[in-house]
């Protein structure tokens, strides 16, 4: 026997969220992983090249860790970047999905449903707007914010 989904206005937010993206949830999990070990690499490289590279005067030495600290700290703005593109596909795929399950409950309720209830006249409508919209803020990626 399938077991079946409460009804649309008992649904939790996490609910919504986990239904349609486990794989991003997945991916995201994975490349949040990734950026934790990748943001310490620089701190490792700082350490080193004051330690080892400026204190032994080894110039070579000294290019090699900055040109490893460099491409860590791009490595993991890129990730972080990575990690808000995911994230706001979730949202705007969740968002999606809440908005066309929200109408398609909306649609079949019978017309004196909205005309008995003083508080509902607008409210019903407006809200399907203007709810979800608070779910999926636009995002601004600055370039500043990468790096």
């Amino acid at each position: 026997m399938a077991k079946s989904e409460p009804p649309i206005v008992k649904r939790s937010l996490f609910s919504w969220i986990f239904a349609g993206n486990l794989k991003y949830q997945i991916l995201l999990l994975i490349v949040i992983i990734v950026m934790v070990g990748a943001r310490v690499l620089p701190l490792e490289m700082q350490k080193r090249i004051v330690n080892e590279a400026i204190n032994l005067g080894n110039i070579e030495l000294l290019f090699r860790y900055c040109g490893l600290f460099f491409a860590a700290v791009v490595f993991s703005s890129a990730l972080k970047y990575l990690t808000n593109i995911i994230q706001t596909l979730i949202t705007q795929r969740t968002t999606a999905r809440m908005r066309k399950e929200l109408y398609h409950h909306i649609l079949p309720l019978p017309l004196n449903f909205f005309r008995k209830t003083p508080i509902l006249k607008g409210f019903v409508l407006r809200n399907s707007f203007n709810e979800p919209y608070v779910l999926s803020p636009a995002r601004h990626y600055d370039f500043a914010n990468v790096f």
